[in-house]
């Protein structure tokens, strides 16, 4: 094929590849095919007349992520490692070894082994530096690069040759991968006779799942009030945090509009849950990194007097980011949505203001932490 005929497959490829979207045919924008022209000059020079080598797979990833952060800020393209990453994110789940890391000067060590998982049981310890996966040298890699090489299939082995000091041990160690389900829910326990606090770390596929296992775990420890910590949870899946607050609400009342162009999108979601929502007596800490999914279930607890409030003015994120696969690898996050609380109140731009409005020092700062104490006087008859 000439060079011509190449930079013409190219150009139709990419323009069929838009043409395809099915966004953009939602819209019915007649002048879409005239700006693809433009679109297709700008890549056929760059295809035909640049001195280096060029790959059409890249142009189109530039041009999209061009695109995308002409939009807001939340709208990006999501390159194949972080698309990875933030599939993981979403589902809650992956297979690994069950290990944290962190950098040791140059190099990457173990920062912690999660019990019960297979890094544990094969015996990787903690500081143990991680020279080779799999025959290949870690020198130089980040912490990205290394989780990505630990990560793969379940079931399937995985070689990792570390250094243990102090005595200088050279060790290989071959350990199975496991599926491995990350706890979105964090320090679930008692603080008190009937008094329980909990911290929501993520809004992921099993978030509601874990929550009802933990929740039926601490009736039987004798809860009969709940501190729900949402502070510095920037938010997730928007469904999870519906389905959580239909947990608290009793059946048919609102839990948050969503208005969008796309039909399947624009909705008013209230609570069907069928089993009746629990009555416990229930605080809500939130702070300035409390965004997106996290202000929609405390929004919707909020408004319907479910819930007291407690810390400072959340972040103001109200709008929704769709994340579209572009091929098997990558994608892009596109804001396709705004919501609104049950009270029509806006949350984008604005954050949701708290009933108590406590703030704590500076991370680092000694001393307690008088969010969680204003939260306990308001449970004090629990506690």
């Amino acid at each position: 094929m000439g060079r011509r005929a190449r930079r013409f497959a190219l150009i139709l490829l990419l323009i069929l590849a838009i043409l395809s979207f099915p966004l953009l045919h939602a819209q019915g924008d007649e002048g879409l095919i005239a700006e693809l022209k433009l679109f297709s000059r700008a890549i056929g020079a760059v295809w035909e007349a640049y001195p280096g080598n060029v790959s059409p797979r890249e142009l189109l990833y530039q041009a999209v992520k061009g695109m995308l952060s002409s939009l807001d800020k939340y709208s990006e393209f999501i390159d194949p490692q972080r698309y990875q990453l933030l599939q993981i994110s979403m589902k809650g789940e992956y297979a690994g070894i069950g290990i944290i890391l962190k950098m040791v000067g140059p190099k990457i060590a173990i920062s912690a082994v999660e019990p019960g998982k297979p890094g544990e049981k094969a015996g990787l310890l903690v500081d143990d530096i991680i020279l080779k996966i799999d025959g290949i040298s870690m020198e130089n890699k980040t912490i990205p690069d290394v989780a990505s090489l630990l990560r793969g299939d379940a079931d399937t082995p995985v070689v990792i040759t570390i250094l243990r000091e102090p005595l200088h041990q050279i060790l290989d160690i071959k350990i199975q991968r496991k599926k491995i389900e990350i706890q979105a829910i964090q320090d679930a326990h008692m603080i008190g006779k009937s008094l329980a606090y909990m911290r929501i770390a993520a809004w992921q596929e099993n978030t509601t799942d874990q929550m009802d296992k933990i929740l039926k775990d601490l009736k039987k420890k004798g809860m009969k009030a709940l501190i729900i910590d949402l502070r510095n949870n920037d938010g997730g899946l928007m469904t999870q945090a519906v389905s959580l607050a239909e947990r608290f609400l009793p059946k048919g009342k609102k839990i948050v509009s969503v208005q969008s162009k796309i039909e399947e999108q624009r909705k008013d979601y209230f609570s069907s849950f069928g089993k009746g929502a629990t009555k416990l007596p229930l605080v809500i800490l939130v702070n300035q990194k409390t965004a997106s999914a996290s202000e929609v279930f405390s929004g919707a607890l909020q408004d319907h007097h479910r819930a007291t409030i407690v810390g400072v003015k959340t972040f103001g994120k109200g709008s929704v980011q769709s994340i579209i696969p572009l091929d098997e690898v990558s994608g892009m996050k596109l804001t396709t949505a705004k919501y609104v609380t049950p009270m029509e109140k806006v949350i984008d731009g604005v954050g949701l203001t708290p009933d108590r409005i406590v703030e704590n020092g500076p991370a680092g700062t000694p001393g307690e932490d008088r969010q969680i104490l204003e939260a306990t006087a308001l449970l004090k008859k629990y506690m």
